[in-house]
């Protein structure tokens, strides 16, 4: 079970960076469909720091899964801070400290430059690893939409492919949903993204104070 609960939070944390990498202009080539996620970088690729505020749902019919719940995102260089689903993932870009709710346990770890959830290396490798394609260009409540869908080059990949919702006129992600092998639907609603925001200084520390009679498991 704790497994699961691992693989599923490395895919969820997966995606969210690939909200931060379309953002920053990580995701370039020739096609239509990549053309469009340029024109999305371009907006914000002078950004310093994102913060995201998201809906989450993943869901699985044959397993009768349906969890739903929401979290934020802020990102900044190779640092990054995470809330969801009852977990806390801070990384100042040297070590990561992930506090777990339902253990009442806070996890710190070195960041592996070969760490498969490292900002820099996601960062280098996504162009080189999606492909992307304009699916349609559709209008939805008076909006216009374009469905690009990104598909991983590997053939070891954890997804299958990624659909990008993207309002045209604002060139903003407006969702996203991720399918993986098994049959998992991860679907991400963007409800806030502010760029270039002021964050404090320990936007990125761990505040031990916050969990007081949490575990502290260092496996540095």
């Amino acid at each position: 079970m704790k497994q699961i609960k691992l693989d599923k939070m490395k895919k969820l944390k997966q995606a969210l960076l690939l909200v931060f990498l379309i953002a920053t202009g990580t995701l370039f080539a020739q096609n239509s469909g990549q053309k469009i996620l340029d024109e999305l970088a371009k907006k914000t690729n002078a950004s310093k720091s994102i913060k995201v505020g998201f809906s989450y749902e993943m869901t699985n019919i044959e397993a009768d899964i349906n969890e739903k719940t929401e979290g934020t995102l802020l990102v900044a260089g190779n640092k990054y801070h995470l809330n969801i689903a009852g977990q806390e993932i801070i990384c100042d870009g040297t070590t990561s400290w992930t506090y777990i709710a339902e253990a009442n346990e806070v996890q710190i770890n070195e960041v592996d430059k070969e760490e498969s959830f490292s900002p820099n290396k996601l960062l280098s490798s996504y162009s080189d690893d999606y492909d992307a394609a304009l699916e349609k260009e559709y209008t939805e409540n008076g909006k216009v939409f374009y469905l690009l869908k990104l598909k991983p080059k590997a053939k070891n990949s954890s997804f299958n492919y990624v659909l990008l919702k993207v309002d045209k006129a604002k060139m903003q992600l407006e969702s996203f949903i991720m399918y993986d092998f098994d049959n998992n639907i991860f679907s991400y609603k963007i409800k806030e993204y502010l760029s270039n925001i002021s964050l404090p200084e320990n936007a990125f520390k761990f505040n031990s104070a916050k969990y007081p009679k949490a575990e502290i498991i260092d496996m540095r």
